[in-house]
């Protein structure tokens, strides 16, 4: 009688313990698994924030740049920020089915900066947030 519960038993734990050795072998087989992301999505997450960082640079050392993307984000005129970005160092490659996003807010007591982030991949999202109070432009 005790012996049909322990071989239940026993084929249970077999069988928990082939399920993750199954899942090691897909993973190593060259199979795209979301739990493990692969290197060229990491080296393209840090390219595109490296990106983003320049571009940030760039445009916070010329006036129109940063008076043109001010404007875009107060306006919600994505377009515009595009422009913009393509300017400063993003490709079309870039930014091609990214998700691009304008935020205003945030204020810091007069200051009005621009500050641009970048995550990868699927989706690809742009942020650009415009941090001040009360804007004028």
């Amino acid at each position: 009688m005790k012996l049909l519960p322990r071989c239940i038993f026993s084929t249970l734990a077999l069988g928990l313990l082939a399920v993750p050795a199954t899942v090691r072998a897909q993973v190593t087989n060259g199979e795209q698994n979301p739990h493990f992301p692969d290197t060229t999505s990491r080296s393209d997450a840090a390219s595109l924030q490296k990106k983003a960082a320049q571009a940030q640079a760039r445009i916070r050392a010329n006036k129109g740049d940063r008076d043109q993307l001010k404007s875009a984000v107060k306006t919600n005129e994505v377009a515009s920020a595009k422009q913009v970005l393509l300017r400063n160092g993003f490709t079309a490659e870039d930014l091609e089915n990214a998700k691009i996003t304008l935020l205003t807010g945030g204020g810091k007591g007069g200051e009005d900066e621009i500050n641009i982030s970048a995550v990868c991949c699927n989706p690809k999202e742009i942020t650009i947030q415009r941090s001040l109070d009360y804007f004028t432009k």
